[in-house]
């Protein structure tokens, strides 16, 4: 196991087996996508990205290594649909409603799937509700039967409740979505150049100004 990277971006992934039986690569963008979140779509936050060789059973030695395979996988907590039924313009308009696992006193839903499975990034917005100063399930629904496993706050106010937040579908919607021109080590050598050109002319002005400074001493001293 190598190459380890923690990550807590909110994405999207295809659901892994047995929960979504089909290939990635039969997904469809267009047929398959479900902006609420059911089906074969999950919302979820990556907590680990990693890679692991598998073997069968009885050829871990070297001399199997032909035989080994190298996958790369992602390990991650997920985001729940919640319905709340509150009096909401964007509840209204169907706007999808979520709670973080990770934030249930209980222990949150984890899976494993393929990196192949994380299809990109979740535009979600902190959902305030109820008139809560808090982004989480307010107090007045804690006895509701929609929470499921989610908890609310346990006073009003008290912002202990399950984190929530809603899909902003206009951002996907409307969105400009831009095509990678080079690779990410690309983009990454390209940032490291700029910064050490951004410190060269920062340095070179540094020094013009000492320079001057110097000059404007010597001439005050004749």
């Amino acid at each position: 196991m190598g190459n380890i990277r923690l990550a807590q971006e909110v994405v999207v992934v295809l659901a892994p087996f047995p929960n979504n039986p089909n290939p990635v690569a039969e997904f469809d963008v267009v047929r398959d996508f479900d902006l609420n979140g059911d089906g074969l779509v999950w919302y979820a936050r990556p907590q680990l990205f990693f890679n692991c060789t598998l073997c069968s059973r009885g050829c871990q030695g070297p001399e199997y290594s032909a035989d080994h395979k190298e996958v790369s996988l992602v390990y991650f907590s997920t985001f729940e649909p919640i319905n709340l039924t509150p009096n909401s313009v964007m509840q209204k308009a169907g706007v999808p409603m979520l709670y973080d696992t990770a934030s249930n006193p209980r222990l949150p839903s984890l899976y494993i799937c393929p990196v192949a499975n994380v299809l990109g990034r979740a535009p979600l917005i902190p959902c305030f509700i109820d008139g809560n100063t808090h982004p989480t399930i307010p107090y007045k629904f804690k006895n509701s039967r929609n929470l499921g496993s989610a908890s609310a706050d346990t006073q009003p106010d008290r912002g202990n409740g399950s984190r929530l937040y809603e899909v902003n579908l206009w951002l996907w919607r409307y969105g400009r979505g831009q095509p990678r021109t080079m690779s990410i080590d690309e983009a990454e050598a390209a940032r490291q150049d700029r910064i050490s050109e951004a410190r060269r002319r920062a340095e070179e002005t540094k020094k013009r100004r000492r320079e001057a400074a110097g000059r404007e001493r010597a001439a005050a001293a004749e």
